[in-house]
């Protein structure tokens, strides 16, 4: 096989991608409100059980989590010289086969021919993990739902809503993704090997975010709707860490990363103005 270098790889499909919000604050608030009761109702006895004017939403918050959706896919096409084993019945002694003589072996009733094998392989690989954490999620059901491709991640962050902070890289995925779409190939002559990035897209979607607190019995609980399916779930405050991701260092440090390794850099230019900012002041 002809050697390449991910510089050679050809990279198309990159996209930022937001799933459409279903929900909206004020829908979240009215199904927070309805859920104050259950949010609290892990307790024992039904005679404890919280009244819904008990319990007050102590902390709201809005923000977007994200997944990579990254599809490659590998062809290899090329010939390669083989023998065969061709049987024949006990009483054949030789074969006569375009003009040429073949002998019969007396062990296995076999004779051998030798010819040229056209070959074509094809693989395919996906992967679906959450940007921040790198594990692997039920995503495909935010394919069902209307999504707008976003120009830059300015348009998320431009009302204040956070971000969760991409811990994962591209680059680690894509080369994951490479890994396993080169394959070890038999041949003696190479026709045409292709190998490739067919989608690169980070998905980000909204989660609203409610602490009740019951404070006559000191207690707190945390629930979070999938601004998207409407899903409700335990949930957890979102850290200063996460709060205070996704600023210009950042955006800049996602961009440089995606631009140094993949051809083109699209997702680079969707970083935001903020991180080409930063890149202008630090070349």
């Amino acid at each position: 096989m002809t050697g390449g270098g991910i510089s050679n790889i050809n990279v198309q499909g990159e996209k930022l991608l937001l799933v459409q919000d279903a929900l909206g604050w004020d829908k979240a608030r009215k199904m927070a409100d309805e859920h104050k009761v259950k949010a609290m109702g892990m307790l024992q006895s039904f005679l404890f059980q919280p009244k819904k004017e008990d319990i007050t939403i102590s902390y709201e918050e809005k923000r977007f989590q994200a997944f990579w959706h990254i599809v490659g896919a590998s062809s290899f096409e090329y010939k390669r010289r083989a023998r065969y084993q061709v049987p024949a019945e006990t009483v054949v002694q030789d074969v006569t086969f375009q003009e040429k003589e073949y002998k019969v072996e007396a062990k296995g009733h076999t004779f051998e021919i030798e010819g040229v094998e056209h070959c074509k392989e094809h693989y395919r690989e996906e992967i679906m993990v959450d940007a921040q954490t790198d594990q692997p999620g039920d995503f495909k059901k935010y394919f069902q739902f209307p999504t707008k491709v976003l120009q830059s991640t300015d348009e998320l962050t431009a009302d204040g809503t956070a971000v969760v902070s991409l811990e994962t890289k591209a680059s680690f995925l894509v080369r994951k993704i490479l890994n396993n779409l080169v394959k070890p190939i038999k041949a003696d002559q190479i026709l045409d090997e292709k190998i490739g990035i067919e989608e690169l897209s980070l998905y980000f979607y909204p989660i609203y975010t409610f602490e009740f607190s019951w404070e006559s019995k000191g207690k707190k609980s945390v629930v979070e709707f999938d601004g998207v399916t409407g899903e409700i779930r335990k949930g957890r405050k979102i850290t200063d860490k996460l709060r205070n991701s996704f600023t210009s260092d950042e955006l800049f440090d996602f961009a440089k990363e995606v631009a140094n390794f993949v051809p083109g850099g699209a997702l680079a230019m969707m970083a935001g103005k903020k991180a080409i900012q930063i890149a202008t002041k630090r070349d």
